[in-house]
């Protein structure tokens, strides 16, 4: 039990006094000014800021759209592919998502859909007619639009592959079978009985992803409008204003930043409500909602379309940074490079090379003690007793509590104890967000483990540390072994934790690809992500090569 507290401490301290670093200047206590009394000043003068409440209403907005979207298209993803088996191929297809950075997706939207970019150049001037770039606000635009698609883009992976997680510990084909004896319809028998139980266990995922959604920084600084922009980044901005005077009023935006994401939060849930109140109104009085044979093949076509039209445009973004990346000369509208090379990589070769040497070895620290701090709070006593299992919500409140409204208080923190910009303080704040997505991958495998082979470890007579290092790790070496490389993707897409408690000391891909978003050559930033994409993919290969050469004799792997 006294490991279980010192993880939770060390994920809990900084989160407080993150919080407290906030709390008391937005409060009117601030001793760098000379402010000792409680004010709140600062909340007025927050919204006397111009375009300060369009800023609210677009990070609430996008946030909630997002993950609205996102959460549907998985489950119309699922409807029509699960226990299909010729079509699992799709799953595949989208996994790789998961390992690619937002910024790197943002990025590739911004390469995709500028009025320059590639999209525009494929169908120029043949359809257009255009010979020079039009003058278009797509990207970002007014609305929020592409922030929305990019968020979609990127979260429905992560929706599918949960719930497929979830899924698996489900009597779900059961369910299936008997409401199709009964007459209901594919997409019915779905949402009327595996939808129920599926959402409450998708709980805490859609808070994550909502709670990302409403304070995203990296991509919203690439995607979304700066006129004003999201709450998030005016945070951003005014933390890192050199006026002092400045802090209480990022320190109130930033609690308000917590109200907003309690209004989405509230939102979801009395959206989720009524939605279920209207399906079980359908089901009491026995609507099927049954469709023809052919209507329903139509039907399902158009679901596949419209949940994998997000992925697809990810991937066509992916690909236009590829071939940015390489294009040292690409007038518009040639579709394709007028002249190709290594000029983007080669004119900041040592700067990539730093940046990706800093990625690399923060992130392979960072989910290695992630993985190890999972498997001894898994391991611990008390983690399969109700109190221990309540107590696990604790390792998920860096992810439920948005990062801009702790962050700076931690960074404060940091600089009163004489640890601000160093490597330790940058490795313990990527853990803290590393260490939730890995028991998020690997406790649902740790906990199906069946105890009947410690048992007979046990009676040969082998000791718990040999029966856990010789048959438990080596069962679970393929849970192990994802979640791993999910950790360093997680650590590779960090952005505020980098910038906040690095304090510019440490560069890493993603706050690079965001400096070069902002206004420099094409090329580098082509170049800057196809090393964001490729890093963490190398990660997941790498891991699969190794479990297949463990384990592919035994059947875990199948050419």
């Amino acid at each position: 039990m006294w490991l279980r507290f010192l993880i939770s401490s060390a994920l809990m301290l900084p989160l407080l006094a993150g919080l407290a670093g906030v709390i008391l200047p937005a409060s009117g206590y601030m001793p760098v000014l000379g402010l000792y009394e409680v004010s709140f000043a600062s909340f007025q003068l927050l919204f006397t800021q111009p375009g300060i409440i369009k800023s609210l209403l677009m990070s609430l907005y996008t946030g909630l759209i997002a993950t609205s979207i996102s959460y549907c298209l998985a489950m119309g993803l699922l409807v029509c592919l699960y226990q299909q088996k010729q079509n699992s191929w799709l799953f595949r297809f989208i996994s790789p998502l998961l390992s690619v950075p937002h910024v790197t997706v943002a990025v590739g939207f911004l390469f995709l859909f500028q009025p320059s970019g590639w999209l525009f150049r494929l169908i120029s001037p043949y359809l257009t007619g255009w010979q020079r770039p039009p003058v278009l606000n797509i990207v970002p635009d007014e609305y929020g639009i592409m922030l929305i698609i990019g968020l979609v883009a990127k979260e429905l992976p992560f929706f599918v592959l949960m719930a497929l997680s979830h899924l698996s510990q489900m009597k779900s084909r059961q369910l299936l079978n008997t409401s199709s004896t009964l007459g209901y319809g594919q997409f019915s028998r779905w949402f009327y009985t595996v939808q129920p139980l599926l959402a409450r266990r998708l709980s805490l995922v859609v808070m994550i992803v909502l709670v990302f959604s409403v304070s995203v920084v990296d991509m919203a600084l690439v995607l979304a409008p700066s006129t004003p922009p999201l709450l998030a980044v005016r945070i951003l901005n005014w933390f890192n204003d050199p006026d002092l005077s400045m802090r209480p009023l990022a320190s109130a935006a930033a609690l308000v930043q917590i109200g907003v994401m309690l209004c989405a939060a509230l939102l979801w849930f009395s959206g989720r409500l009524i939605i279920g109140r209207c399906f079980l109104f359908m089901l009491r009085r026995g609507w099927r909602l049954s469709v023809p044979a052919s209507a329903g093949a139509v039907l399902k076509a158009g679901v596949l379309v419209l949940c994998l039209l997000p992925v697809m445009l990810a991937v066509g973004g992916l690909m236009s940074s590829v071939v940015w990346a390489f294009a040292d000369i690409w007038r518009f509208p040639s579709a394709l490079p007028d002249q190709s090379g290594i000029k983007g990589w080669t004119v900041n070769a040592d700067l990539l090379l730093m940046v990706s040497l800093n990625t690399a070895c923060l992130g392979i620290v960072a989910s290695g003690l992630s993985v190890i701090m999972a498997i001894l709070w898994l391991e611990s006593p008390s983690e399969a007793t109700g109190p221990g299992r309540r107590l696990g919500y604790v390792i998920y409140a860096p992810l439920l509590i948005p990062q801009p409204a702790f962050l700076f208080g931690l960074q404060v923190m940091l600089i009163l104890l004489g640890g601000d910009g160093q490597t330790a303080a940058l490795l313990w704040a990527h853990c803290l967000f590393v260490f939730p997505y890995v028991m998020l991958s690997l406790s649902s495998s740790w906990r199906e483990w069946d105890r009947a082979y410690d048992d007979c470890g046990a009676v040969l007579g082998a000791s718990y540390f040999r029966r856990l290092v010789r048959v438990k790790l080596v069962m679970l070496m393929i849970p192990i072994l994802t979640s791993f490389a999910v950790g360093f993707a997680v650590s590779a897409a960090l952005y505020l934790p980098t910038v906040f408690v690095g304090n510019g000391r440490f560069l890493t891909l993603t706050t690079e690809a965001v400096v070069l978003a902002s206004g420099a050559g094409r090329q580098p930033l082509g170049a800057a992500s196809v090393l964001q994409m490729l890093m963490p993919l190398i990660m997941f290969l790498s891991c699969a090569a190794l479990a297949k050469s463990r384990l592919g004799r035994f059947g875990y792997f199948k050419l």
